[in-house]
C-alpha cells in the first residue's frame, strides 16, 4: 500500500493506538493495574468501532471512522470460534479461531462474543455493543448500562474479553504481541535504570 499524506498520518495513529493498546494490555495482564482496562476499551473502540452519525441529504447515516478502516478499507480479523459458549462460569481468553479465514470488519464486530441465560431469557452480546458498552461505561462517558441486564457481565470477566478481543486483533494484523510485550518491558527496565542514574 502507498502512502500519500493522509495516509501516512492515519498510519502513524493507527500505530499509534496499536503501541497505547499494547502497553495497557501487558500493565493489566503482568502487573494488574485493572485501570488500564479503561485505555485498553478506548483504544478498541477507536481502531475497531469508531462510528459518527450524520445527516445526507435528510437521511441519518452511520460513518464507520474506526482507525481500521482508515489504513486498510477492507480489513479481516479472525472470528470466534463456533463452539464459543460463554458465560459468567467460564470465560476465557481463548475465543478466537486462528485456523479459520479471517473475516470482514462488519460482520467481524457483529458476531456474538457472549452468551447467557438470565431467568430463562438468552442473552447475546455483539463484539461492536461488548466494545461500545464497556468503553462508555468504564472509560465514564456513560455510568449506567444500556444491557437488558446490567449485571449480565462481571467486573472479572469484563477484564479477560477485552484482553482476548485485542490479543485477537494483535494476531489478525500480524502483531506479534509476545515479541513486543517483551520489548516494551525491556524499553520501561531501561528508562528506570536511567532515570535512577
Amino acid at each position: 500500500m502507498v502512502f500519500t499524506r493522509s495516509n501516512a498520518a492515519a498510519k502513524r495513529k493507527f500505530d499509534e493506538a496499536i503501541t497505547i493498546l499494547e502497553y495497557s494490555v501487558m500493565l493489566v495482564e503482568f502487573f494488574g493495574l485493572e485501570e488500564f482496562n479503561n485505555i485498553i476499551a478506548g483504544q478498541l473502540r477507536l481502531i475497531l468501532c469508531e462510528t459518527k452519525n450524520t445527516r445526507i441529504k435528510r437521511e441519518k447515516v452511520t460513518i464507520d471512522q474506526s482507525l481500521i478502516k482508515k489504513i486498510n478499507p477492507n480489513p479481516r480479523l479472525y472470528p470466534i470460534k463456533d463452539s464459543i459458549q460463554m458465560s459468567n462460569v467460564h470465560i476465557t481468553e481463548d475465543i478466537f479461531d486462528y485456523t479459520k479465514q479471517r473475516i470482514e470488519l462488519k460482520l467481524w464486530r457483529n458476531q456474538i462474543i457472549y452468551k447467557n441465560d438470565i431467568e430463562g431469557k438468552i442473552q447475546e452480546i455483539k463484539i461492536i455493543d461488548f466494545i461500545k458498552e464497556t468503553a462508555n461505561k468504564i472509560g465514564g462517558a456513560q455510568a449506567e448500562s444500556s444491557f437488558p441486564n446490567k449485571s449480565i457481565i462481571s467486573d472479572g470477566h469484563t477484564k479477560i474479553m477485552l484482553i482476548a478481543i485485542a490479543k485477537g486483533l494483535f494476531k489478525s494484523i500480524g502483531r506479534d504481541y509476545k515479541n513486543h510485550a517483551s520489548m516494551n518491558l525491556s524499553h520501561i527496565m531501561q528508562k528506570i535504570e536511567q532515570s535512577t542514574l
